[in-house]
């Protein structure tokens, strides 16, 4: 069959749309939208971020805990890298208060999300310089096992103005972290499961 070229066809063309949910590999995500920045707290009393994001491909994930958000740690000891993190990140997306509103969660069609089994709307605790900010965003593939099964998640490894130089400078040195409890179980023949739930039904646990 010979090739048939069509112009029109062509530039009609939709663009590509990419897209989806879940864990993100490690490397330098560029002009990143901050979806939602949720107040939550740490088992030990600490105040914590949990950030929403979506890289500018369209990809969104939730980053659980992302940041501790206070200058010491609950048992009165220094958050030193802790709280410079976050003091960066903060800085970065030009979050200059620390309003909070209410915010439901929601599904791709604009309904409220219900948390599993109940008619209870999820909703959070939002910052409202936060939402819809932007910055690039180096993160982690995290690497552990808990109860003989590998666990994954994302982390923030550090936190940059758009179009920052020093960004394009980390993104060579970013791997996925790897616990020595990971190592070992890989080591003996552990395998990784692939896990397949998306963030969305994370959120509405």
């Amino acid at each position: 069959m010979d090739f048939v070229f069509n112009l029109t066809e062509v530039q009609e063309a939709p663009e590509a749309v990419a897209g989806g949910f879940g864990l993100l590999e490690s490397g330098m995500y560029k002009d990143c939208t901050i979806v939602r920045g949720v107040h939550s707290k740490t088992k030990g009393g600490n105040n914590a971020l949990d950030i929403t994001v979506k890289t500018a491909t369209g990809h969104e994930t939730t980053i659980y805990q992302a940041f501790i958000m206070d200058a010491k740690w609950a048992n009165g000891s220094d958050n030193k890298y802790g709280y410079a993190s976050f003091l960066r990140f903060a800085k970065a997306c030009g979050m200059n208060s620390a309003e909070t509103f209410q915010e439901a969660l929601l599904d791709r069609e604009g309904k409220a999300v219900c948390k599993k089994g109940t008619t209870t709307p999820v909703v959070f605790t939002s910052f409202k310089s936060l939402k819809d900010k932007k910055c690039d965003l180096g993160i982690v593939k995290a690497l552990d096992v808990y109860d003989g099964k590998v666990k994954e998640t994302n982390e923030v490894y550090d936190t940059f103005a758009c179009g920052s130089e020093s960004s394009d400078r980390l993104a060579v040195r970013l791997n996925d972290k790897k616990t020595s409890a990971y190592k070992e179980f890989m080591a003996d023949g552990g395998e990784v499961e692939e896990d397949t739930t998306t963030s969305e039904e994370i959120d509405g646990l």
